[in-house]
């Protein structure tokens, strides 16, 4: 009787710790193309630390190449065998929604009651046209003007630019063809790399209006590009502006060739080139009306990806990557912007004009978002080619983009918040 009593206690003992096992956490694959240490390093300690916290998935962070990672998404959307999480882009975003690799997750990031925080420009670029959520932007950067005060002083400045007009001004007055130094250096190459430079100066405020790619023919646009035609035609803008990378135009102006530099939120972290050859500061874009500015978006989105098994607990994990707290933590390690504004108040970067490209961001706008943006992105940068290289009228070039946008536009509108 005892021993029968003693065995019902212990399949009892056994039966109540049985239950209260944890299942094991499911497995979830995540993509990314981080090649930089810093990233790569921060990443990985971020996954460890979620995988931590909770026990309803574990994550697994895996580098794929950037041209890989892009071939893998066209391929993934036809036989279904993506990951469960993956990053973008924030360009791209759109054209792998259209193609069917991200999950609509809006109902989980609605229920958050933190989308609100994110700054509209990023944020957009994790949308469809119908306005639905497939992701979180995960990082972002913008693009400023740099400018070497030295030459400015010579010039008879005492300040920035701080519209268009006075822009071209003092463009004009800091040139210096004897000592070969330029008023400004752009990159303004035919790849998706020159329409990141170019689209502030066509999305100018000029006039109290503002316009995007589906406007392009706009007077505004039409002024804008004929700006940087005329810097070119005048001597004030080199005309290997059309050959330079974003790297190549910084160096210009490091080396005190130019006097202003179109210039982006990694550039801070390479001022040691200036090496005290020169005191520069930094300012928005001077592209239209006093007191506006115009600027371009950059930086990475993470989504979900089609027929993840484990949808809600991949969106909670995004949720955690973009928190506020994250948020600073990446831009300060990372080199980047918060997407959120409430992270930029906490966020602190060694580098001087940090704060001006935090500024700039309330007026920098995405690439799109748009599921043809490649073939958008290639009308924008070759009508500015033709205006720098063959001399086209702005007017004429801007209205043979728009005959190659317009019917894409019209077929499938970018989002409203552009």
């Amino acid at each position: 009787m005892k021993k029968t009593l003693f065995t019902a206690i212990l399949l009892a003992a056994s039966l109540m710790a049985a239950s209260t096992v944890q299942a094991a956490p499911q497995e979830v694959t995540m993509w990314h193309y981080f090649d930089q240490k810093p990233e790569q390093e921060m990443l990985a300690d971020m996954v460890e630390e979620y995988n931590s916290l909770q026990d309803d998935i574990h994550i697994n962070a895996t580098f794929v190449s950037r041209t890989e990672l892009m071939n893998q998404y066209t391929v993934g959307a036809l036989s279904g065998e993506l990951p469960d999480i993956g990053q973008v882009d924030s360009p791209d975003m759109e054209s792998y929604i259209s193609l069917g690799v991200f999950e609509d997750i809006t109902d989980e990031l609605e229920s958050w009651g933190e989308l609100d925080q994110f700054y509209d420009g990023p944020l957009s670029s994790c949308k469809d046209p119908d306005g639905k959520v497939y992701g979180l932007p995960q990082n972002s950067n913008c693009l400023a003007l740099a400018c070497n005060m030295d030459l400015l002083k010579a010039a008879g400045y005492d300040h920035m630019p701080q519209s268009l007009d006075e822009f071209k001004e003092m463009v004009a007055a800091t040139t210096d063809a004897s000592n070969d130094v330029y008023g400004f250096a752009m990159c303004a190459v035919s790849t998706e790399e020159g329409t990141f430079q170019i689209l502030p100066w066509l999305r100018s405020v000029q006039n109290g209006t503002g316009v995007n790619v589906d406007n392009i023919t706009a007077d505004s646009a039409v002024n804008g590009l004929q700006t940087l035609g005329d810097f070119v035609a005048n001597g004030y803008m080199s005309k290997e502006c059309v050959n330079w990378t974003q790297a190549d135009a910084w160096n210009q102006f490091c080396a005190g060739k130019a006097a202003f530099a179109e210039c982006g939120t990694w550039h801070l972290a390479q001022t040691d080139a200036i090496n005290g050859a020169f005191e520069y500061d930094f300012t928005l874009l001077p592209t239209g009306d006093e007191g506006t500015s115009t600027s371009t978006i950059g930086g990475e989105n993470f989504g979900v990806c089609k027929g993840s098994e484990n949808k809600e607990a991949c969106a909670k994990f995004l949720e955690w990557l973009c928190s506020q707290e994250n948020e600073a933590k990446w831009a300060a390690v990372g080199g980047k912007i918060p997407t959120r504004q409430d992270a930029t108040a906490e966020y602190t970067f060694e580098q001087d004009g940090f704060k001006v490209f935090t500024d700039e961001m309330n007026y920098a706008q995405a690439r799109g978002p748009h599921a043809e943006w490649p073939s958008i992105s290639e009308a924008v940068y070759t009508a500015t080619q033709s205006v720098i290289v063959d001399g086209t009228s702005a007017k004429d070039a801007l209205e043979t983009a728009a005959a190659k946008i317009n019917p894409i536009v019209e077929e499938t509108p970018l989002p409203e918040s552009n």
